[in-house]
């Protein structure tokens, strides 16, 4: 099996990268979906966020506010800090889980039949500074940048108010650090439909060379 790390910044175009890698026949795990689970109802770690955001945090059935923790948590560089300190190790967690289980099914389907495709995993990473601590699940990492101005504007479009784009930008990677990070950058500054393209063409390449692993840059390397 061979997984993959993508990294952006927000509104960046790692969503849109990943479903087309998705569409070439890799297996799709967003970490904002872990991060839905880390907050569900029957999380271990909820008594540990109302202590810190508020009893009100929780919905009536259970689960986190994320729109409110949200607004909390990213008032402050330090109150992020917080919630991540929290959150962070249960979904390195579940992602190292549901990479087991994804290797377990491999392993059986090798087993049914010795010329089963190998499985490629995407993990979408919006934080990839925060990740260090499991750089050793990814045998590559790859990112996506996007000018400024281009990102400011496609969460604009989704409805986020632009102080809490600034504030979620302020307090991500940079892009040198991801650039420094990865064995392959993405610049999602042209079109759909070439951006796509380009996609495709970066995984046709890979399967030709057999996924061969791609030596992780900086992983013990540059805070910038």
């Amino acid at each position: 099996m061979h997984v993959i790390y993508l990294a952006g910044g927000i509104a960046s175009g790692k969503s849109t990268i990943s479903r087309t890698l998705q569409e070439c026949g890799a297996v799709r795990i967003d970490l904002d979906d872990l991060s839905r689970e880390a907050l569900a109802a029957d999380s271990p770690i909820l008594p540990q966020i109302m202590a810190e955001f508020g009893d009100d945090i929780l919905n009536p059935a259970g689960s986190v506010k994320r729109e409110l923790l949200a607004q909390r948590a990213f008032s402050s560089t330090e109150r992020a800090v917080t919630l991540e300190e929290i959150e962070l190790p249960l979904i390195d967690k579940l992602l190292r889980e549901r990479v087991a289980e994804l290797a377990a099914q491999e392993e059986a389907e090798r087993a049914a039949d010795p010329a089963v495709a190998e499985k490629v995993v995407v993990v979408e990473v919006p934080l990839l500074d925060r990740m260090r601590g499991s750089f050793d699940l990814a045998d590559e990492i790859i990112g996506v940048v996007c000018p400024l101005n281009a990102r400011r504007a496609r969460a604009g479009q989704r409805g986020m108010d632009p102080r809490d784009f600034n504030r979620r930008v302020d307090q991500q990677p940079s892009e040198a650090y991801i650039r420094a990070h990865c064995s392959h950058v993405f610049n999602n500054i042209r079109t759909a439909d070439v951006m796509a393209q380009e996609v495709r063409d970066w995984w046709a390449e890979r399967v030709a060379q057999g996924w061969e692993n791609v030596p992780k840059r900086g992983a013990r390397g540059s805070q910038a």
